[in-house]
């Protein structure tokens, strides 16, 4: 929709061949762009071009794949007379600040810290990553904050496996903390063979696994 009307007899219903007609913008509005203002009739019965339509003072403007007004998360900045020939306003993104420490993992800031901007979440060797493995700045009401941050948990193992004629330390524990490892140990009259301790790991950096093998019990017959 144009915000312009034509200078001479707005009321007029024909005009003659080579008659012109010059638009102005109503208050409020300019050119875009800004083109000859003139339109001529010529033979034929029709106008030469009509000019540009007319459009409001601020426009938006578009920056990382979001469209960014104000209500979009962005301040406007004054513009001078001269800055509206033709140019996009402008202006200065909110930023959502340092998004805080993020126990057992570490963030990357990708880009800076404003509207839009995307920080890059790892998990440190032991834990595993509950969430997306990204974090964004976003508008929320009429400000901007951080998408969900996500969470780092440790990786455990579930029990180790019994042993016939043995035991290991850990009896009475469900869940052992990545890295941490049950030594076995065989009763009275046999003999441990296998490995001694095992260790909780992770092979997918996921679930828990043991290092290795339970050991067995064996008899010491003479």
């Amino acid at each position: 929709m144009t915000h312009s009307r034509p200078s001479s007899d707005e009321h007029a219903s024909s005009f003659p061949v080579g008659s012109r007609v010059t638009y102005t913008c109503i208050e409020g509005a300019i050119k875009i762009p800004e083109r000859s203002d003139t339109v001529e009739c010529l033979p034929g019965a029709r106008w030469s071009k009509l000019p540009e339509p007319c459009g409001r003072k601020y426009l938006l403007s578009l920056k990382r794949g979001f469209l960014a007004c104000l209500s979009l998360g962005l301040k406007l900045l004054p513009l001078t007379a001269a800055a509206l020939q033709w140019h996009h306003p402008s202006w200065q993104g909110r930023s959502c600040g340092d998004p805080g420490p993020l126990p057992g993992g570490r963030m990357v800031t990708l880009t800076d810290l404003q509207f839009g901007a995307m920080v890059k979440v790892f998990c440190e060797d032991g834990y595993k990553l509950d969430g997306s493995d990204f974090i964004q700045c976003l508008l929320k009401g009429n400000d901007v904050a951080w998408s969900k941050l996500p969470t780092c948990e440790l990786i455990t193992c579930s029990s180790p496996p019994q042993i016939s004629n043995g035991k290991h330390d850990g009896e009475g524990v469900e869940k052992f903390a990545y890295n941490s490892t049950v030594t076995y140990s065989c009763d009275s009259g046999f003999q441990l063979v296998g490995n001694v301790s095992i260790r909780c790991t992770s092979m997918d950096k996921t679930s828990g696994v043991w290092s290795g093998a339970a050991p067995e019990c064996k008899g010491d017959f003479i």
